[in-house]
């Protein structure tokens, strides 16, 4: 009879443990899913105003391409700010998106891969700046028109041309290192996080906040 009550009393012991894993895992989930959510909000202001400011970039300087058509170079220029400029509204658009359309009641496992999936978001517009590096010279050019209405071509001789020839070279092999360095399995080595800090370190918080609860909920399953 003794022992048919420390058997009874030890399946409500087990009954109330596990109650009481669920309870527990169920409100750290609650708590860190909304850390996650949290984090990842504070990374809006970079897309929408990235967004924003490239919507009036675009549409600048292609007025300023079509409104300058009769010199090569000021319409090439424009057109090389428009082309960039629709780059990052695209990039900035889809990375909104995948923001905004989390579903924080999916299994940990899949919140991670999109949340990822945000992060090289975030790294795709460093790489779309990398890409403008050996366009720079005519972005200079359309700069300094539009702010000081200078014509820096104007000034061009062959020296000159030489220079920016030597730099544009320079800037391209600059450019394909950084796009080399940025390439996904680089996502998270310690110097891009640590580059990233204040525009897309959000997301390994919200990974961070993830991780404990993945362990956690590995813990519990034991």
């Amino acid at each position: 009879m003794e022992n048919l009550n420390l058997l009874e009393i030890w399946k409500q012991n087990e009954s109330l443990l596990d109650q009481s894993i669920k309870l527990n895992t169920k409100l750290l989930k609650e708590v860190k899913l909304d850390q996650a959510k949290s984090s990842l909000q504070r990374l809006l202001f970079l897309p929408v105003s990235t967004l924003v400011f490239f919507i009036l970039a675009a549409s600048y300087s292609l007025h300023f391409a079509v409104t300058h058509h009769a010199t090569w170079y000021f319409a090439f220029s424009g057109a090389v700010v428009t082309f960039f400029s629709l780059l990052f509204i695209l990039s900035s658009a889809r990375q909104l998106r995948q923001i905004l359309s989390i579903d924080y009641h999916a299994p940990v496992v899949k919140l991670q891969k999109r949340m990822a999936q945000i992060k090289v978001s975030v790294v795709h517009n460093l790489r779309i700046a990398a890409w403008m590096l050996p366009f720079s010279p005519f972005i200079g050019l359309f700069f300094f028109k539009v702010l000081f209405e200078v014509d820096l071509a104007a000034a061009v001789n062959f020296n000159t041309l030489v220079v920016v020839g030597v730099l544009t070279i320079v800037l391209e092999m600059i450019s394909l290192v950084i796009q080399r360095a940025l390439r996904p399995k680089n996502i998270n080595k310690k110097w891009l996080n640590w580059f990233l800090q204040g525009s897309g370190s959000q997301v390994d918080q919200a990974l961070g906040f993830l991780n404990q609860l993945r362990d956690f909920e590995d813990e519990a399953e034991k």
